[in-house]
């Protein structure tokens, strides 16, 4: 296998490593490409994010994906060419794109197919771990179900009884023989190390999709990160601001709109019903409009009057005009 060096280190086909540092979460990965140059990536998003999208997982896709991808690998074991092989690396560049977790299992399988190729194509049962591939969507679900859990019970900000250590160790009693409903947390590949010129932290060299839930969501425990479910969206967010946020940041339509834009306009709306000055503005703003089709107002002498009301409404917002003289004004 094809061997490279990372701060000193020495990988064989590629290598996989994540950390944290000032409020972010980074991914970096490297790979040697067959007859090519080694490549580098490195991705980052705010913390948690990966965890929290990791949880709204689309499940149907993952299934589809992973019994796809069991096909492919089964047909490998049968006709043992390279265009099987290349097919299972098709599925797996769209299973990566599902989420950063994925490129692990990504550049594994990447690894175990250089070494088919390398083989022959002989022997692949005992080299290709079918099962980590077929049993993802499984073992994702067991896992979403153990992070929500930790979410509702130990860090929703709502729940605050006690302290988030004291939260989570009532949970480890109260589910210590319920071996499924709580997240196991084990030994973890971690170093200290210099990731960059200004920054030496604890970095994660993963194994599994597991040890990248474990790492994130021990983290979030560890720094008491508190949790919201979002009220347009009813998802978890992390509240890494203000403690008040009620709507997290995710994407919510093709336009672009966030849950947060959508509770701006919905607080301003409520902050509008209650404001008899706009009330009365847009009542005889609408009313005036229906005349244009009406054919009783050009729609020059409108827009005329609707620059003189605007006036009027900012003179009434700032006290300089009462309601009463505003409402006046507006009748006539």
């Amino acid at each position: 296998m094809s061997r490279f060096v990372v701060d000193g280190t020495v990988f064989e086909g590629y290598c996989f490593r994540t950390y944290l540092a000032e409020g972010r979460e980074y991914f970096d990965f490297w790979e040697q490409i067959p007859f090519q140059t080694q490549r580098k990536q490195k991705i980052d998003f705010p913390f948690p994010e990966s965890l929290t999208s990791f949880l709204y997982l689309d499940a149907q896709k993952l299934e589809a994906l992973c019994h796809d991808l069991g096909k492919a690998v089964q047909r490998l074991f049968e006709e043992k060419d390279r265009f099987c092989a290349a097919q299972i690396q098709k599925l797996l560049d769209e299973l990566a794109k599902e989420h950063i977790y994925f490129v692990l299992l990504q550049l594994h399988w990447h690894d175990y197919l250089e070494q088919a190729r390398e083989q022959h194509y002989e022997n692949l049962r005992d080299l290709l771990p079918v099962k980590e591939l077929t049993q993802l969507p499984s073992d994702v679900d067991t896992m979403q179900k153990q992070i929500r859990l930790i979410f509702e019970k130990v860090l929703d900000l709502e729940n605050g009884k006690t302290d988030i250590p004291g939260r989570m160790a009532a949970l480890c009693q109260e589910e210590k023989n319920n071996a499924l409903a709580l997240f196991r947390f084990s030994l973890l590949q971690t170093r200290s190390e210099a990731v960059d010129s200004k920054t030496f932290t604890e970095v994660l060299y993963p194994n599994t999709v597991r040890d990248l839930v474990d790492y994130m969501l021990r983290e979030c425990i560890r720094r008491e990160q508190k949790m919201r479910v979002c009220k347009n969206c009813g998802r978890y967010f992390a509240l890494t601001g203000r403690v008040s946020a009620e709507y997290c940041s995710r994407v919510i339509d093709e336009k672009g709109h966030t849950c947060k834009d959508v509770g701006a306009v919905q607080q301003w709306t409520r902050s509008r019903a209650d404001d008899r000055v706009f009330k009365a503005y847009r009542r005889e703003y609408k009313r005036r409009f229906a005349w244009i089709k009406a054919g009783r107002i050009t729609q020059e002498d409108f827009y005329a009057w609707s620059e003189a009301a605007r006036q009027k409404k900012m003179a009434c917002d700032a006290g300089e005009l009462s309601l009463e003289e505003f409402e006046a004004w507006l009748a006539n």
